[in-house]
């Protein structure tokens, strides 16, 4: 269990769906590796950790708001949850969503619904959530159903980074592959839509805060991109097949 929760935790109610709220201003904290598990209500502040019980991997939410699992004697971050706000908290919300927080707004989140899930770090440094019946619904390899700001897919790599996105019942699959390309396929097979960039091993993609979705090089240089010039839009695909950029409730951009 993470050494101490905040105390005064207020229910968030329509914001979070039930999750915790902390306070709003800039919080931090001794670093607090004291387990592999986080539990639903409990929370992560600034420099506080879940460990694996070997030691070897380390989850922990750094002093500029960014989640980092890092592997001991690796240098580069396993995976990141891009978000760079000092003072967040990342919450393990009961809807068995990763949430993080900045003072009261919700400004990420991760895995998929399932009441009363835990984040697990094991010794294998594959970062899930499990639910009651112990089935992982989520692991860092996948995004599922909306990928957010700060969020990222990236291609296969010798360290074990690449991260997929699905659609919530995992049929409609949105990839970089290890060629660069980003391919968005149906039963991991059929190919409905892709960027035809080829040339780029270890790409990786994302959507930024200006509301661009693209594809970057392994030195972040765009190799394809779709500016749409509103903040706050996010990459959406669905359960009906429609691979999308969504502004609120305005459908941006329909790629397929």
């Amino acid at each position: 269990m993470v050494r101490r929760l905040v105390a005064g935790v207020l229910a968030v109610g329509a914001l979070l769906g039930g999750a915790v709220l902390v306070g709003s201003g800039p919080a931090e904290a001794k670093t607090a590796a004291v387990s592999d598990t986080l539990l639903p209500g409990q929370k992560l502040m600034t420099l506080q950790s879940i460990k694996s019980a070997s030691g070897v991997f380390t989850l922990t939410m750094q002093r500029s708001g960014n989640v980092t699992l890092l592997q001991r004697g690796v240098a580069q971050p396993l995976w990141t949850s891009g978000t760079y706000r000092p003072g967040s908290v990342l919450v393990m919300a009961a809807d068995g969503t990763m949430r993080i927080i900045y003072g009261r707004t919700q400004i990420w989140s991760m895995g998929a619904a399932s009441p009363q899930a835990k984040l697990v770090l094991p010794n294998t440094g594959l970062l899930a959530i499990y639910n009651t019946r112990g089935k992982a619904v989520w692991n860092r390899h996948m995004v599922i159903g909306t990928l957010m700001v700060g969020a990222m897919l990236h291609a296969p790599d010798a360290l074990g980074r690449d991260v997929t996105m699905y659609s919530l019942d995992h049929v409609y699959t949105l990839k970089v592959l290890t060629n660069g390309n980003m391919v968005f396929q149906k039963n991991g097979t059929t190919v409905l839509w892709s960027t035809g960039k080829t040339r780029y091993p270890e790409s990786f993609a994302n959507i930024d805060p200006n509301g661009t979705f693209g594809t970057y090089n392994r030195d972040g240089e765009g190799t394809w991109d779709f500016a749409t010039h509103r903040p706050g839009t996010v990459v959406q695909i669905r359960n009906d097949g429609h691979f999308l950029l969504i502004n609120g409730r305005t459908v941006v951009k329909m790629f397929v």
